[in-house]
C-alpha cells in the first residue's frame, strides 16, 4: 500500500516536487540557511523518524510519543487553523531539509511569540545552525510580523548555553517541570524584545 510518503520520495525521484522549487519563497535568508515555510513537501520518511527518534526529542513533550504519517497531516491542519508559524530549515548549499522552527502563541494584542526549534538531522548537530535559526525566526518575528517580545523555554542545556549568546535574557527557571528517565529537570525561560533585539543588530 503506497502512502503519502512513499508517493512524495517518488515525486522527488522523479524530478517533479522539490521543497526548494524556484517558486516556493524564503521567508529568511541568512550566511546558511533559508527558512521556508512548512509543507507537506516537506514532509519524507527522514523527517518522520526525527519525530520518533528518542534521542532528538528527549527534551520535547513529545519524548514518549510514536508519530505516524497521519499525524504529520494531522499537525499540518492543526498548524493551518492557528496562528502559528512552522519553517523549515534548509541548508542553502545542498538544499538539506535539517530540522524545523516555530512561532507558537503569536498573541497580537500583546505581540509576543514563543520560539521551538527542532534540529532532527544529528549529523548537522554542533555546527551552530540552531542559532542561526533562531536569529532569522527572530528577524521573522520583529521584522516581519511587527511583534514585541519573542520567549523560550527549554531544559535542554545545548540550547540553554545558546542563548545568551543570541542576547536573550534569562528570566528565570520552572523548577522540576519536567521528568526525563533518570530524574527531574529545570525549564530556563528567556525572552528578548524588540527594542534589545535591534540595538544589538545596530552593534554588530
Amino acid at each position: 500500500m503506497n502512502t503519502f510518503l512513499d508517493q512524495q520520495k517518488k515525486e522527488k525521484q522523479a524530478g517533479r516536487c522539490s521543497s526548494h522549487q524556484s517558486s516556493r519563497k524564503c521567508i529568511r535568508e541568512g550566511k546558511r540557511l533559508c527558512l521556508f515555510k512548512l509543507s507537506k513537501d516537506f514532509f519524507s520518511p527522514q523527517y518522520l523518524s526525527w519525530l520518533n527518534d528518542k534521542e532528538v526529542q528527549r527534551y520535547t513533550r513529545r519524548r514518549n510519543k510514536t508519530s505516524s504519517e497521519q499525524d504529520l497531516l494531522d499537525f499540518l491542519r492543526y498548524a493551518e487553523e492557528t496562528k502559528d508559524l512552522h519553517m523549515a530549515i534548509i541548508l542553502k548549499d545542498s538544499e538539506k531539509h535539517i530540522g524545523n522552527i516555530s512561532l507558537n502563541a503569536i498573541d497580537e494584542e500583546n505581540r509576543s511569540a514563543e520560539c521551538s526549534i527542532m534540529i532532527g538531522d544529528k549529523s548537522e548537530w554542533g555546527k551552530g545552525y540552531a542559532g542561526e535559526a533562531i536569529d532569522l525566526a527572530t528577524a521573522v518575528c520583529f521584522d516581519d510580523l511587527g511583534l514585541h517580545r519573542i520567549w523560550a523555554e527549554s531544559p535542554n542545556p545545548s540550547f540553554n548555553a545558546i542563548m545568551p549568546k543570541l542576547g536573550w535574557t534569562q528570566e528565570g527557571e520552572k523548577r522540576e517541570a519536567i521528568h526525563i528517565e533518570e530524574g527531574f529537570f529545570d525549564f530556563a525561560c528567556w525572552s528578548l524584545l524588540e527594542t534589545e533585539w535591534r540595538e544589538k543588530q545596530g552593534a554588530e
